[in-house]
């Protein structure tokens, strides 16, 4: 079984890594420009933020069957799950397409009141925003090979189309080889670029593979639809309260000045590191959980879920003290003013005490409640957590106490420790396992008993 985890989590965690890995080199070329360019793409990464979310959202209700669908060995099911997933995406592209395109500036204002920062954004927030539908198809894409266990194709993707872009923002932002400089402008092109080709691979990739497998099938029965709904409107909605916390917080840091709001951009930078393998991990937990309760081998679920709780947890603690020597090794090259490295080195320190919390509740809401079927209690946990503790107290704390960033961010981080408790008695009660591929739910109640009678 270990094997099959790495099989899965390897490819997906060097994918996160170069990810993340062409986002901080873009990010180090914006910091030679200046504390603008860095907010600048601070507040487009807001928006792409956004997007990415609520495709995650959709993507991971649509991931939910296909790899139950996988483990039945169902390919009409799966065919069906990619189409509608394929459709709901690029919808969900078109409307921040709208929004970002032809309403740049009012986005930019949401997250800043710095003038300068909200002109500058306008061309780069048009230009990124015309990547929105890239990612949803290459969202569709990953989701469907990690979910048939074909992580590595995603993984080759990210490699070449990395180095495709950090390379041609390189060119473009300083003008080397003859390229025309356009300063922070060649970092939004070289992201479009880099976007639209990465799903051309994995499409050409699929396309060459001899997986028997009809990639879309968009004659959708409305039972399959109701059904469908059932499960992925609650990740959805997940996802969408989520980003808009999320997106409350960037507010609250962009209020709080260009100083504070350029040194959290960094910080996600760094912090995005600490995700990459319990990200992996995570996924592949997801896929093989759903797999083993496709295939009806409940018990082997509940024992694997909970064993790789306890290992991302571990893993997450390790990431965190690894990219927090790696910072002090780079901190001396970064210009940025003193005040902004204060803030910024004391929140690296709260991130990594909340890290093996954040692992866990990664692990336990993506991993195991939603692949088992538990959609409507992941959100519900997830978003009233968030609402009710740390919005508010992110808000009171900027806003009415005046604390300085680095507590600030601590308190962003406060609902996930409520968040694990409810979460681990939640899995320990072995309640929240759906085979959604079953169409008579009295059949899954019955072997949910037979599984807590056995543990």
């Amino acid at each position: 079984m270990f094997k099959n985890v790495l099989k899965i989590a390897i490819p997906v965690s060097v994918e996160n890594i170069l990810s993340n890995t062409g986002i901080f080199l873009m990010t180090l070329m914006l910091t030679k420009l200046g504390e603008v360019p860095v907010a600048v793409n601070g507040i487009a990464g807001q928006a792409s933020f956004l997007v990415i979310l609520f495709l995650f959202g959709l993507n991971s209700g649509g991931g939910i069957f296909l790899a139950q669908f996988w483990g039945k060995k169902d390919y009409d099911g799966i065919s069906k799950t990619t189409g509608l997933m394929l459709v709901s995406s690029l919808l969900i592209s078109t409307v921040f397409f709208v929004l970002t395109f032809f309403f740049p500036t009012f986005f930019a204002s949401i997250f800043s009141k710095d003038q300068l920062v909200i002109t500058s954004s306008a061309e780069f927030l048009r230009i990124i925003s015309l990547s929105y539908f890239a990612i949803s198809l290459e969202v569709v894409f990953r989701t469907f090979l990690r979910s048939i266990e074909l992580a590595v194709i995603p993984m080759e993707s990210y490699i070449f189309g990395t180095m495709l872009q950090v390379g041609l923002a390189y060119l473009l932002t300083f003008g080397h080889f003859g390229f025309p400089k356009l300063g922070y402008v060649g970092i939004a092109w070289a992201t479009l670029v880099g976007r639209y080709f990465i799903p051309a691979y994995q499409l050409l990739r699929i396309t060459l593979s001899d997986l028997k497998i009809s990639l879309f099938n968009f004659a959708i029965p409305r039972s399959f639809l109701k059904r469908f709904l059932n499960y992925a409107a609650p990740t959805t909605l997940n996802e969408i309260a989520w980003s808009l916390g999320m997106t409350v917080y960037g507010i609250v840091f962009g209020r709080m000045g260009t100083k504070v709001y350029a040194a959290r951009n960094v910080l996600s930078s760094f912090e995005n590191y600490v995700w990459t393998f319990t990200f992996g991990l995570v996924i592949a937990s997801a896929v093989l959980v759903g797999k083993m309760i496709g295939e009806m081998h409940y018990s082997e679920a509940l024992s694997f879920a909970k064993k790789m709780l306890k290992v991302n947890v571990l893993i997450g603690t390790l990431s965190a003290g690894l990219i927090i020597l790696v910072y002090y090794f780079l901190l001396p090259g970064f210009k940025l003013e003193y005040e902004t490295k204060r803030m910024l080195t004391l929140a690296m320190w709260v991130m990594f005490v909340g890290a093996p919390i954040k692992a866990f509740n990664g692990t336990a809401i993506v991993g195991v409640l939603r692949a088992g079927g538990d959609a409507k209690f992941a959100f519900l946990l997830e978003s009233s957590t968030l609402w009710l503790i740390g919005v508010p107290l992110a808000y009171i704390g900027a806003f009415v106490w005046n604390l300085d960033m680095p507590l600030v961010y601590a308190l962003t981080l406060s609902d996930e420790l409520v968040k694990s408790i409810v979460a681990y008695f939640r899995i320990k009660s072995n309640k929240w396992i759906r085979n959604v591929t079953l169409e008579e739910p009295v059949i899954v109640n019955e072997a949910l008993r037979s599984v807590e009678h056995e543990l």
